[in-house]
């Protein structure tokens, strides 16, 4: 028969030890758990974020430039990027604009186009864009976006000062 001496352990945890840690990790997962339902949350931020920020920026840039600009949609991928209008006399070309601000996006996490509607739109019914004019006028644009199975945002581009208004909810043309 094995005995310990005084000042020797046994290599092992107590039963007592074990429940505390578990319990300690218990108590960590039901804080944790429900903040994972504030990620989808805060991906939904950072896209409309990002999606306003970009009406902003191209609008300011319209302006100051002098130029037309248009924010280019294509909803089947989930994508917006940014092209510049360029005028040769009757023509006009249309090239990406790639800047430090304005890049081609896609819509993170499940957050998704649920439709585009632009008054008078003609074309594709997956490819929409929002044309901006050297003016500061806007083109009006109602977006929806879905995020997962159930829940909907809309964010309105105001015509005449490019400020976009985002409702929870659809919320259907005005």
């Amino acid at each position: 028969m094995q005995t310990l001496k005084a000042g020797t352990s046994d290599k092992g945890f107590t039963l007592i030890e074990l429940i505390v840690v578990i319990a300690l990790i218990a108590i960590f997962f039901s804080f944790a758990i429900p903040k994972l339902g504030d990620v989808t949350e805060a991906d939904l931020r950072r896209n409309i974020r990002h999606l306003t920020g970009t009406i902003s920026y191209l609008r300011d840039e319209a302006m100051m430039k002098k130029k037309e600009f248009r924010l280019n949609y294509n909803i089947a991928m989930n994508e917006y990027w940014a092209t510049e209008v360029v005028k040769n006399g009757t023509q006009a070309e249309v090239k990406r604009l790639e800047t430090v601000f304005v890049n081609k996006n896609k819509l993170h996490g499940d957050i998704r186009f649920k439709d585009i509607a632009i008054p008078g739109h003609q074309g594709s019914v997956e490819e929409f864009f929002t044309q901006f004019y050297p003016n500061g006028w806007v083109e009006k644009t109602v977006i929806h976006l879905q995020k997962g199975d159930d829940k909907y945002y809309t964010l309105i581009v105001m015509p005449l000062t490019g400020k976009v208004k985002v409702y929870e909810g659809y919320i259907e043309e005005r």
